[in-house]
């Protein structure tokens, strides 16, 4: 009998994500690109904008809401490629992004219109997990161009129905314990589960979460 796609399958991603098929092959279904606010030339000049990394494509109305270049990292993930490899891929990212410090990298867009002085680290799920490494990893190598030692705000956000919710509130805490000096700012959403904004981007959570994060960017140091 002719094996169908759906008995092929041995493991179906949910939130949608990754497919995995009995006989070893992935399916990814994110990618990796630069993201520029919508209706930007980039051949015309701008104001210097915001860099900000991440694990994910970032949405097109968080770029428009917040005036910031995103740079998307398309990290090897598990099973293909075990830990520590989804830490060492982002940390090559921002050390391609550092390269532009000074106007002389390869992308143009990071050369002319970033401002590295308000550079965020950022991630949905494990992408968050990820961003608070490479912050600890600037720490202790001082990397050139982007300099994390005088972080003093941080956004954390969860959902109510998130098994993962409590891991949110627990990092908020434990940053409070260690005596770090820096503010913590949080956001639950009532009723909604795991990455909702990503499954349903138009929702009014997901906008409401989308202002949230671009007020928390555009406010800058205090």
């Amino acid at each position: 009998m002719e094996s169908t796609e759906l008995e092929e399958i041995a493991f179906d991603g949910r939130p949608p994500v990754l497919r995995i098929y009995k006989d070893g092959r992935v399916e990814r279904l994110v990618g990796t690109q630069i993201d520029v606010p919508p209706g930007i030339d980039p051949k015309t000049n701008v104001e210097s904008k915001d860099a900000v990394t991440r694990n994910r494509p970032i949405p097109p109305t968080l770029l428009a809401e917040a005036n910031v270049i995103a740079v998307s990292v398309d990290y090897r993930r598990a099973p293909e490629h075990p830990i520590p490899i989804a830490y060492h891929d982002p940390w090559d990212a921002l050390k391609w992004v550092a390269s532009h410090y000074g106007g002389n990298g390869h992308e143009k867009w990071l050369n002319h219109h970033v401002d590295f002085n308000k550079v965020y680290l950022s991630g949905d799920s494990a992408g968050a997990n990820i961003a608070h490494h490479m912050a600890i990893r600037i720490e202790k190598e001082k990397l050139d161009g982007i300099n994390l030692a005088g972080i003093i705000r941080v956004l954390v956000c969860v959902a109510e129905k998130d098994v993962l919710r409590h891991r949110g509130w627990y990092y908020c805490e434990r940053l409070k314990k260690i005596g770090w000096k820096g503010e913590v700012e949080m956001m639950e959403t009532k009723g909604e589960d795991h990455v909702f904004h990503l499954l349903e981007p138009t929702c009014d959570s997901a906008m409401a979460k989308l202002k949230k994060v671009a007020a928390f960017m555009n406010q800058g140091p205090r």
